[in-house]
């Protein structure tokens, strides 16, 4: 038995938009899958075998084992209650061994759906498995201490997942001398320190995974010898200075992610290089310069985020390449000039796309147009953007849309079955003025409304109650006259509203939810009444 990494499975499908793993998962299943070919059969728990009886556990094994048991103080899972007796290899859960043998291949320790926990260290005796193939103790969330040195000399171990608990220390430059590791996760632990140059020894990895630790410096020069490297993780940590030009000569790199950490300098040309990169992530550093002119260049990528860095220029026209990118995240920076002529035309895959919080100037008509083919949508459009909202057409099955905080001007379009998908709808903080349409109503599926602090005046139209999805309704600040339809009593999913600052006046509608709604969310009206404000006046 081999085992296969849940989070890089996860990670593919959440980086595709159709039921198809991204070539970094893909790459390490195949080896895994290669490796389940290739491995001798084994015993575990509740599978032996029928052909005569296997040989008995290893006594050094067993040993070993209640080694690691000895240094578990809490055990909620129940995983080791069932290493009781002499046969590790028949009943023990979580161990694996050779039929022929009687050796321990595997030890796979997983807190079942991520529930229950492990408390204690991993014991030295772990590096006693000198058969072990693969070691995997992952999610146990309380299992601390430092990673043993003796796990060195577990020389046939291609596997190692010890992530998901609080271990802390350094990672041992000693695991270099684990010369058949090809999967390595320490990630989600308190690890801290430097990496250790020592792992440039372990020409055959293919993943690894070091995300959500403590861990500083930069990245050893030596790593550029990880020629079959496929999945880089090194986001969550304090990683500091420039992101190595040698990334570009590690060819089967799929996936890098270098989220969320403090890597300056400018993004190094030679990352276009990797023609079999599917997604990159660089954001949430100090990176300044431009986007690179040559980003057109890696025609395999699925996902690219540049978001909260320091990046200026324009973006690249190379990018409308990128005929498989479906995730485009160039947020938080400082970005200027225009959208790419053509961005019309291009990028066919996108389904989502956030370019807030930059310089950038154009209509807002170039932004539905880049996404007018796509699936599912998520789009949040710059914060300087400008145009008439009136003549928007928007695009089908588009189901999150964020223009707050623009200059938009013109009116709320009318909505047709185009609009049906919509989920999230933020228009606030604009100039919108003319007033609220009656087709509004055939936005079946919004759950939030937000026309917050624009300049719509005329009524609230009744037709709203047909919006029986709504959970969120914000009409603030605005220039709304007359009442407060009644028949909005009939969107009993709404969990806030406000009404505040209009011209409204007339009895608020007295049904659940609107009648339990703060005062503060019909202050500042004319003359709006009943509960929770002051009963009307008899007249």
């Amino acid at each position: 038995m081999v085992v296969s990494d849940r989070r890089v499975l996860e990670r593919a499908m959440k980086l595709s938009g159709k039921p198809r793993l991204a070539a970094a998962a893909l790459g390490a299943l195949l080896f895994l899958v290669v490796a389940a070919a290739a491995a001798v059969p084994v015993r575990e728990a509740g599978r032996d075998g029928d052909d005569g009886p296997p040989p008995p556990c290893s006594p050094v094994d067993r040993a070993a084992l209640l080694g690691f048991k000895a240094g578990v103080a809490v055990d909620t899972t129940g995983i080791l209650g069932t290493w009781d007796g002499d046969d590790c290899c028949g009943a023990w859960e979580g161990v694996s061994c050779d039929a022929a043998t009687g050796r321990v291949v595997a030890l796979r320790l997983e807190a079942p759906r991520r529930e229950g926990y492990m408390e204690g260290n991993l014991s030295a005796s772990l590096g006693g498995l000198r058969y072990l193939d693969a070691l995997v103790v992952r999610d146990m969330a309380r299992i601390g201490g430092a990673i043993p040195a003796s796990l060195s000399r577990l020389s046939r171990l291609k596997q190692l997942y010890l992530e998901g608990n609080t271990l802390a220390g350094g990672i041992p430059g000693s695991l270099g001398k684990m010369t058949s590791l090809q999967f390595l996760s320490l990630a989600g632990n308190r690890l801290e320190g430097q990496l250790p140059p020592e792992l440039d020894q372990l020409s055959g990895l293919v993943q690894i995974n070091l995300g959500r630790n403590r861990l500083s410096g930069g990245v050893p020069p030596t790593y550029k010898n990880l020629f079959r490297l496929a999945y880089l993780d090194l986001s969550n940590n304090f990683f500091s200075g420039a992101i190595p030009a040698f990334f570009g000569q590690l060819k089967s790199l799929a996936l890098l992610d270098l989220s969320n950490n403090s890597f300056s300098g400018e993004i190094p040309p030679s990352v276009c290089a990797l023609r079999n990169l599917t997604d990159l992530s660089l954001s949430h550093n100090k990176l300044t310069g431009v986007i690179p002119p040559q980003i057109g260049s890696i025609a395999s990528l699925n996902s690219l985020s540049l978001a909260s860095n320091l990046l200026v220029g324009s973006i690249p026209s190379s990018l409308l390449s990128l005929q498989k990118l479906w995730n485009l995240n160039l947020s938080r920076n400082g970005l200027s000039g225009s959208l790419p002529p053509g961005i019309r035309h291009g990028l066919p895959s996108l389904v989502a796309m956030d370019l807030s919080h930059n310089h950038l100037v154009g209509g807002i008509d170039e932004f539905f147009r880049s996404i007018s083919t796509a699936r599912r949508t998520k789009m949040i459009s710059n914060r300087n953007a400008s145009s008439d909202f009136s003549p928007v057409v928007f695009p089908q099955r588009l189901q999150h849309m964020d223009l707050s905080k623009n200059r938009i001007t013109g009116a709320l379009p009318e909505f047709g079955g185009d609009s049906a998908s919509l989920v999230w709808l933020d228009v606030s903080h604009n100039a919108i003025g003319g007033q609220i349409p009656s087709s509004v109503s055939r936005l079946v599926s919004l759950e939030r409304l937000d026309i917050s602090r624009n300049q719509v005046r005329g009524t609230i139209p009744a037709s709203m109650a047909a919006m029986a999805s709504l959970e969120w309704l914000d009409l603030s600040s605005n220039a709304l006259v007359g009442r407060i339809p009644d028949n909005l009593a009939r969107l009993a999913r709404v969990r806030h509203a406000s009404f505040r600052d209009n011209k409204l006046c007339g009895k608020i509608p007295q049904a659940r939810p609107f009648n339990l709604f703060p005062a503060a969310a019909y202050a500042g009206n004319l003359c709006l009444c009943g509960k929770p404000l002051p009963p009307c006046r008899k007249t």
